[in-house]
């Protein structure tokens, strides 16, 4: 029944866009929106748009940020004679997790061929 709802299914393929999310993954959430009210559907589109237009790279980093320069760079306390380079964003976040470094980041976004 799924496949002749146009809309239905349209919104699964936009949810199968992301990383890791699969067909039936996509249609569970598209299912999920559906039970939604208006307001909470329109909070989370909200919240894509604005991630889309606020979040950028830091421009001595190169991480993501929502302000000129990121938190980490702009930040005094920091350790700025360490640079750890590192694949991408999520990698920094999973590295402050562990409170331990204290240096500054440099986000590649990709991997270096050896």
């Amino acid at each position: 029944m799924a496949e002749y709802i146009e809309s239905l299914q349209n919104l699964a393929e936009q949810f199968g866009r992301l990383n890791g999310v699969g067909r039936k993954s996509a249609m569970r959430m598209a299912f999920s929106v559906l039970d939604w009210t208006d307001a909470d559907a329109e909070a989370f589109a909200a919240a894509i748009l604005d991630a889309k237009r606020k979040i950028h790279l830091c421009p001595i980093c190169q991480n993501l940020t929502d302000r000129e320069v990121c938190q980490i760079c702009s930040d005094p306390a920091r350790d700025h004679s360490m640079i750890c380079v590192v694949e991408g964003p999520r990698d920094v976040m999973a590295i402050e997790r562990t409170k331990e470094y204290q240096g500054l980041y440099h986000v590649l976004h990709g991997l270096i061929s050896p």
